[in-house]
């Protein structure tokens, strides 16, 4: 659908429009399809994550080479948390070779990492903005030191609160308790979302009734709703319910969807309007190199 007629939708179809759009594009691209795989120009240009996070390249890689071999071992939670800090799959090649997801040794990360930065390699995803908060330290030895390895040394504790673990809100809340993993939470909510499909949080009550959030989807549920884009949000809880049960019930064919497809489909969908409305730029344009 060309940009023109999308503007004629009104905001919830709009939304729903992205989603299936979007999926689409993944599916047509999966097929073989040459380019363009969308009449959309917004979508032809810039570049937006799947509706589906399982679906994400870097996600794709950790659920074949982690988090699958590692879903019914405790060690799943520290290799979770420890690679979600980097979500760069260059670094979690590195980390796996040296067998540091699931037997972290602070001195020797941080020599791994700084030998791939003093080869001109990326170690950090550039999807997260990820900062050392004003400390001195190098980035790398800020995130190794300062946030992963609190994690790696109250492991045992951590590991005996999990088996209490029924909802993804009590996990949430247990990591957002480690430096760089509080504050808004997006970092727990990461790890989170990973921990949703093994043993630890497969059988979550919560899945289809709580997310975390950020400021995004806060923005997105603002447009469907015609609000002030910086309105507080605070029914978000009761809104992004009621959405849930509308994008299944007007999308029966797509995959499964759960709390947080809605939560990260409306921050897309920010991004979405952002663009087509010519308010503020978009960092990220598309070559339809991804293979999301």
């Amino acid at each position: 659908m060309k940009v023109v007629e999308v503007a004629k939708l009104p905001p919830v179809e709009r939304f729903l429009y992205w989603i299936r759009e979007r999926h689409a594009i993944y599916q047509r691209r999966k097929a073989g399809r040459p380019k363009p795989w969308t009449d959309d120009e917004v979508l032809q240009r810039y570049f937006f994550t799947n509706p589906y996070r399982e679906h994400d390249k870097t996600t794709v890689w950790f659920r074949e080479n982690v988090r699958e071999p590692l879903r019914d071992d405790p060690e799943v939670l520290f290799a979770t948390v420890c690679f979600r800090w980097f979500n760069y799959i260059p670094t979690g090649q590195v980390l796996v070779a040296n067998n540091l997801l699931v037997d972290w040794d602070l001195e020797h990360a941080v020599r791994c990492l700084n030998t791939m930065k003093s080869e001109g390699m990326q170690v950090f995803t550039g999807a997260f903005n990820i900062s050392n908060s004003g400390s001195t330290k190098s980035k790398v030895e800020r995130v190794c030191q300062d946030y992963i390895q609190p994690v790696w040394s109250d492991l045992s504790n951590l590991l005996s609160d999990a088996k209490r673990w029924t909802t993804l809100r009590q996990a949430h809340q247990r990591l957002k308790g480690y430096l760089g993993l509080g504050g808004s939470g997006f970092m727990a909510y990461e790890a989170v979302c990973d921990l949703r499909y093994t043993a630890l949080l497969e059988h979550a009550k919560d899945k289809l009734t709580w997310s975390n959030p950020g400021p995004g989807a806060k923005r997105g549920l603002n447009r469907l709703l015609g609000r002030d884009l910086n309105h507080t949000c605070r029914d978000y809880p009761d809104h992004s319910l009621a959405l849930l049960a509308t994008t299944k019930a007007k999308l029966p064919k797509l995959p499964s969807l759960e709390m947080r497809e809605i939560e990260h489909s409306l921050c897309e969908f920010d991004k979405y309007e952002r663009a087509r409305l010519g308010n503020g730029h978009l960092k990220r344009r598309y070559s339809g190199a991804g293979n999301s």
